[in-house]
């Protein structure tokens, strides 16, 4: 009997050191990832604030984390996470498994796409605005498991191509192990493609327009069979910069 009390004693003085780790191991943890940095955190590791995270040059803002406690018995660790700033407005589940699957789940998320600046003057972006929402998404080191969500962005017409501003709609899956987002523009002929991002977080981007197909033929007097399309690819951390 005195052996199950000593157990017992032992397990508690053990959950309670463990409650009592600071937010600021996890800060530490994500500081050590390449092109993650956080300034500052407060509370402790279960339930606290992340303060100033930066993806590379950009600022995500602070963050709030509260561990799901019951996701623990399935052998997941889960925090629901909100972000809140200027530019962003996020809320959703994240998640990771012993099996080292990553997920996000009942995310929805709100981008105001940060002005780029130029000696004091504002440099105008492709892209002004993104919502959506991530009804899951499940992903490992080695491939793109599982996914669903869909996301309206609107796109500025910078060289006046379109005439007008685009409403762009897009949704997420897995193919051939990678995460696809495909794109169409709500305008029938503007705007649509693809960006395949791997698990190794490079991305493939292709886009066509039968607008722009259409003034070339236009200008130039040349017949295509099919729609010529714009490819891009490289580090998925490049693509967010340039948005």
């Amino acid at each position: 009997m005195k052996i199950r009390y000593s157990v017992l004693v032992l397990l508690i003085f053990l959950l309670g050191l463990t409650l009592m780790v600071p937010m600021r191991a996890v800060s530490s943890y994500l500081n050590s990832i390449e092109d993650v940095a956080v300034e500052s955190s407060s509370g402790k590791w279960w339930s606290g604030n992340l303060n100033n995270i930066y993806i590379g040059s950009n600022s995500i803002g602070d963050a709030t984390l509260s561990l799901n406690f019951s996701d623990l018995l399935l052998g997941r660790l889960e925090f629901q996470v909100l972000i809140s700033s200027e530019e962003i407005n996020f809320k959703g589940n994240l998640g990771r498994s012993l099996f080292g699957e990553t997920s996000v789940k009942d995310a929805t998320f709100e981008i105001d796409v940060i002005k780029a600046y130029n000696k004091g003057k504002s440099i105008p972006q492709a892209i002004s605005m993104l919502k959506g929402e991530i009804n899951y998404l499940r992903f490992s080191s080695q491939e793109c498991i599982s996914a669903e969500g869909s996301a309206l962005a609107e796109v500025v017409d910078l060289l006046g191509i379109f005439r007008r501003n685009l409403s762009v709609i897009s949704k997420i899956q897995c193919k051939d192990q990678n995460l696809e987002i495909v794109f169409m523009s709500q305008e029938e002929g503007a705007l649509n493609g693809e960006i395949i991002i791997t698990p190794e977080l490079n991305y493939q981007l292709e886009a066509r327009s039968e607008n722009i197909t259409s003034k070339i033929k236009e200008l130039t007097k040349l017949r295509f069979n099919q729609t010529p399309s714009i490819k891009s690819s490289g580090s998925i951390l490049d693509l967010i910069e340039n948005l």
